[in-house]
């Protein structure tokens, strides 16, 4: 079969050929419809991940729609290495199999997992977000930040604020539900006091950063208490990406002057079994048309070529074998 194989950590994978897969018990042989290619995807290939291939090569690819044997339709994730879903067949285990309404095409239901887990775990088990209160968003101009505007504002969120770099994507979120946009395109200072003025008029109950780095720096400075408060409110700033840098300065004045708390949601810091029982909950918002992801089709054969491209129109990339 044609796959993506990926022989050493750091290289763009190549198209070619890779020995079919063969299902053991409970486990089911996929025929794959599409996978996204998915920052997850990428990361792993480059060896600095924390979820990594165990050897080399490896085909790519942690999760995906394909067919089983019996024509059922589903969603799958973490086949069996070496087999992932950037091939025309995979390997899975049978409980990480979910089946995809009708109302779900192939790309959409491929891009949606994995961009929506990101914010739907975090304001679900990680930082449990309570009817009425207030989040902010860092990074909101990338797939996933996008999905988690409405993601919030569907589990509860009040008030959602959506900071980002792109201008033209800004523009295009409060039609996804942001009440107010932040631009960090400016000066860090300026950023930082807009952060403040907000948090001052509308108290932040939950920060989504899928950006780490120099951004969460600006924003946790915002948080910086000036002394005694009739009334400390709790703040859960939860690290799901690292788009701005795998490190982040944190002094210690802004934790010890105020209600922040700093926690992390990601592969591993939520159960599988939460993981698997959120993706129905997922696909149900989608099919009634509550979780817009553009997506932009590729065959399988330009993997090489696609692999490392920016996303700057806002659209998931779905490769289709």
């Amino acid at each position: 079969m044609k796959a993506a194989v990926l022989h050493a950590f750091g290289e763009a994978p190549r198209f070619e050929e890779f020995a079919d897969p063969v299902a053991g018990p409970d486990e089911e042989l996929l025929q794959v419809r599409a996978s996204a290619l998915s920052h997850l995807a990428r990361g792993m290939s480059t060896g600095r991940h924390y979820v990594r291939p165990p050897a080399l090569p490896t085909i790519l690819g942690l999760d995906g729609i394909g067919t089983t044997a019996d024509g059922r339709r589903v969603y799958a994730s973490v086949p069996r290495p070496p087999y992932g879903m950037l091939a025309e067949r995979t390997v899975v285990p049978r409980a990480r199999c979910v089946p995809v309404p009708d109302r779900v095409d192939d790309a959409t239901a491929a891009a949606l997992p994995n961009a929506a887990l990101a914010s739907w775990l975090a304001l679900a088990y990680r930082a449990p977000l309570a009817g009425g209160e207030r989040v902010l968003i860092l990074g909101a101009t990338g797939v996933a930040g996008q999905v988690a505007i409405p993601i919030a504002r569907h589990l509860g969120a009040s008030r959602i604020v959506a900071a980002g770099r792109n201008p033209k994507a800004l523009a295009s979120l409060p039609a996804l539900g942001a009440d107010t946009v932040l631009s960090l395109g400016g000066g860090e200072s300026e950023f930082t006091a807009a952060v403040a003025a907000e948090h001052a008029a509308h108290p932040i109950d939950v920060v989504l950063d899928f950006l780490w780095g120099r951004p969460a720096e600006l924003t946790i400075a915002a948080f910086l208490g000036r002394g005694r408060a009739a009334q400390v409110r709790r703040i859960r700033f939860v690290s799901i990406g690292a788009m701005a840098g795998d490190t982040a300065a944190v002094p210690s004045a802004p934790l010890r002057s105020s209600g922040l708390e700093l926690l992390g949601s990601g592969i591993g810091s939520v159960s599988d079994a939460d993981s698997l029982a959120t993706i129905p909950k997922i696909f149900d918002l989608g099919a009634k048309g509550g979780l817009p992801v553009p997506t932009r089709s590729v065959p399988l054969a330009e993997i090489g070529a696609v692999w490392a491209e920016p996303e700057p129109d806002g659209r998931r990339r779905v490769v289709v074998p």
